[in-house]
């Protein structure tokens, strides 16, 4: 662990997930700070949000768990001996319920000051579901004629859309742009899980949110088109969808995380413990995961082949040791779009009408990948 951080102290233990947990941490360069593992009701496949509380120009938290779970972020804050409303301000990484759920309730109760990245003060009024939920190509109509068919759309939790509501009241007081700085921070705009990630750098260390994650790859957005009333909302800075959206723009912010050089402690919202063990991990792991997607493009390309294949065929065989049902299915279903779609503007892949799916032969992609240092 010396290799991360100069000291990890365990203030209190948490389950095999790390649910409740706390920790006390010093940064390489010696900055102490505090981890909350923020628990969401049932199971969650990447366990619990880490919350992170530390001093910056004034009591500073990044994060803060899934709406229900005010109650313990508020007794884990209070655990490592402050109060809510010593809080001079919250830091939303990205606009995800187990990120930004609590943080409504939280601002009320502690009058801190809400700072995220400026797009996410734009696109509060609107669901993610209004946002980026409308099948724009064949194939993501067809994405969604499968979903259909197996029943596999996931399922509303009423608990969702009451978050939905309370985010339009949010008011955000620091809109955080690519380079801004604020005490020992720097901020970092990483779009491409979600259009707004954050990642933000302190003292050899760096909160990923999602964008950089022990153990498992986070999900890639597919492309977007703004409905007339979103993209009337934006900046016109922010138009082009392009550039906060897909696979390539994922990869392309992953990049940005590999120039702060291999050696930078990550400091992520999911899985820093699990299975009853630490995952800590360095800036090396961008890297990583840029390469886990250069091997699903090649490995999708290899399935497709020279003959014309459908969308749930070549995703049941992308993941065929998985269970695909229900909401295993719909991720699948999206994970291989997003690839599809860069192959498709490489020109390594074509896609019809109908759709149907076939390689071109070329391998246009691997240029894209060589460029990203993979």
């Amino acid at each position: 662990m010396a290799d991360f951080f100069k000291d990890v102290l365990v203030l209190r233990q948490g389950d095999a997930q790390g649910n409740q947990m706390i920790l006390r941490l010093t940064t390489p360069q010696g900055e102490p700070l505090h981890a909350i593992a923020v628990p969401r009701e049932g199971h969650s496949y990447t366990g619990p949000t880490w919350a992170y509380l530390f001093e910056n120009e004034g009591l500073t938290m990044i994060d803060s768990g899934v709406m229900d779970s005010y109650a313990e972020l508020a007794e884990g804050i209070q655990f490592v001996g402050y109060q809510p409303s010593d809080l001079e301000r919250v830091i939303i990484t990205h606009g995800h319920e187990d990120h930004d759920g609590a943080v409504g309730q939280l601002i009320d109760e502690s009058g801190a000051e809400l700072w995220a990245h400026e797009i996410y003060s734009y696109l509060l009024p609107f669901a993610p579901r209004d946002i980026q939920g409308r099948p724009i190509s064949p194939i993501q109509i067809e994405r969604e004629r499968v979903v259909d068919a197996n029943q596999a759309r996931p399922d509303r939790n009423p608990s969702r859309v009451q978050y939905l509501e309370k985010r339009k009241g949010l008011s955000v007081k620091q809109r955080i742009k690519a380079g801004d700085t604020a005490g020992k921070l720097t901020f970092l705009s990483t779009p491409g899980h979600s259009p707004d990630e954050l990642c933000i750098t302190l003292d050899g260390a760096v909160f990923t949110g999602d964008h950089v994650l022990p153990e498992i790859t986070p999900h890639p957005t597919s492309k977007t088109e703004y409905t007339p009333e979103v993209k009337h909302s934006l900046p016109h800075e922010y138009h082009h969808e392009d550039s906060f959206y897909g696979l390539e723009t994922y990869l392309r912010s992953l990049k940005v995380v590999t120039e702060l050089g291999p050696d930078m402690s990550v400091l992520p919202a999911h899985r820093l413990y699990n299975r009853d063990k630490f995952n800590f991990a360095t800036t090396a792991r961008a890297l990583d995961t840029i390469g886990h997607h250069g091997q699903r493009l090649e490995q999708i390309l290899e399935i497709i082949g020279s003959d014309p294949i459908g969308l749930e065929d070549v995703t049941r065989r992308t993941f065929q040791h998985r269970v695909l049902d229900g909401g295993n299915l719909y991720a699948a279903l999206s994970e291989v779009v997003a690839h599809l779609e860069l192959l498709e503007d490489a020109g390594d892949v074509d896609i019809t009408e109908e759709p149907m799916i076939r390689a071109t032969g070329n391998h246009n992609s691997r240029q894209l990948l060589r460029e990203l240092g993979v």
